[in-house]
């Protein structure tokens, strides 16, 4: 059999070779170890969280720049205002170019919210939506410009408890930009996938009922 000629042919056979590696061990191992293991931590009322990512950032430009992929950090904090509701606020910078002496980088800043399914279980799954500003900067030769516009995302994850209080988040988002450059109309479409580590303290559990003794007689 012949080897690959093209080094795309041969990262699409790498790609292919760890995705599927990932579906057949990765995934059903790790639903194994959440369906087995004991529930020790929950989503409660009241409670804050705070949480650190890392990622990719897949990003789709409509005039500028060819489609690539890109590092993405984010940080953000929440609070729970029911084990099902968490309201958020975000903030995120990526690298999205750099070429010929010119850098591109964004950051965003918004809010939006976790709607978390299985609150009290150690695996909770969410969905999520979040919206705010966008901010760019294209920099290089001495010179830098920067403009803004706004952005919203939709997506979905899981808060998986590792301890009690903190535990691990991986995330998918898709993100919609829309921004001017120039008198002209940018947006961008965008798809990041991350994982972080989060940190959940304070708030107020289910409290059980007391049992009365019974009256003597």
């Amino acid at each position: 059999m012949e080897l690959p000629q093209t080094k795309n042919e041969r990262t699409k056979i790498v790609k292919t070779f760890v995705r599927n590696a990932i579906a057949g061990f990765v995934i059903p191992a790790l639903f194994l170890v959440v369906m087995s293991s004991p529930v020790r931590a929950q989503v409660l009322a009241h409670s804050g969280d705070v949480a650190g990512y890392a990622g990719y950032l897949h990003v789709n430009w409509n005039h500028f720049l060819p489609s690539d992929n890109h590092a993405v950090y984010h940080i953000d904090g929440g609070y729970n205002l029911t084990p099902h509701v968490e309201l958020l606020g975000e903030w995120a910078y990526g690298p999205l170019a750099s070429e010929s002496g010119t850098t591109l980088k964004t950051q965003i800043y918004g809010g939006g919210a976790h709607f978390n399914l299985m609150p009290d279980k150690k695996f909770v799954p969410y969905a999520l939506v979040t919206f705010g500003g966008d901010r760019n900067t294209a920099s290089g030769f001495g010179s830098s410009i920067s403009y803004t516009g706004y952005y919203f995302g939709v997506g979905g994850g899981a808060s998986y408890y590792v301890g009690k209080h903190w535990g691990v988040r991986p995330e998918f988002r898709y993100v919609r930009a829309q921004f001017g450059v120039s008198g002209v109309s940018e947006n961008a479409n965008a798809e990041t996938i991350k994982g972080g580590v989060f940190y959940q303290f304070g708030g107020t559990g289910k409290k059980k009922a007391s049992k009365t003794p019974p009256a003597q007689q």
